[in-house]
């Protein structure tokens, strides 16, 4: 009858550390399985670089980084809400925060930003084509200087 006494707890504490293991485990997997794409973003006056991880449950996340203000830089975490497109909650160092809308171009490839252009970002494309999705600011242009673009 003793035996009985103490077999739920065990089988209780088994059971939890069986599905904390499976939460591990998919964890694991799914940072397997992420494709990385680089990322390139116009935020105010400043151009940033970084990289996004595309994961298989149509989420994401962006690290982006100013190599001309090292103090700053920004993280965001997407979500894909239909076929082709989602939105993506951006917050920066300086404490810019949005919520962007994007638009997929291909399985890891996009780019979003803000309806009024403050905020224009893109991700798996190189400097020259993400031209065309970048917003500059008023007065300025974007110009490819080797792998990477600066604002004139």
């Amino acid at each position: 009858m003793k035996f009985h006494a103490y077999l739920r707890p065990v089988l209780l504490l088994a059971g939890a550390l069986l599905l904390g293991g499976c939460a591990a485990i998919n964890d694991a997997t799914m940072r397997a399985l992420a494709s990385p794409a680089s990322a390139l973003a116009v935020i105010g006056e400043r151009v940033l670089t970084g990289d996004m991880l595309l994961y298989t449950d149509r989420s994401g996340k962006l690290q982006l980084r100013s190599e001309v203000e090292p103090a700053l830089s920004c993280m965001g975490s997407l979500r894909y809400t239909a076929t082709a497109s989602g939105s993506m909650n951006l917050s920066c160092s300086d404490g810019t925060q949005a919520r962007l809308p994007f638009t997929a171009l291909g399985e890891t490839s996009g780019y979003g930003g803000t309806p009024g252009g403050s905020i224009s970002f893109t991700y798996g494309l190189a400097p020259e084509p993400a031209r065309a999705w970048l917003t500059p600011p008023p007065g300025k242009r974007l110009v490819v200087s080797g792998d990477s673009l600066r604002l004139e």
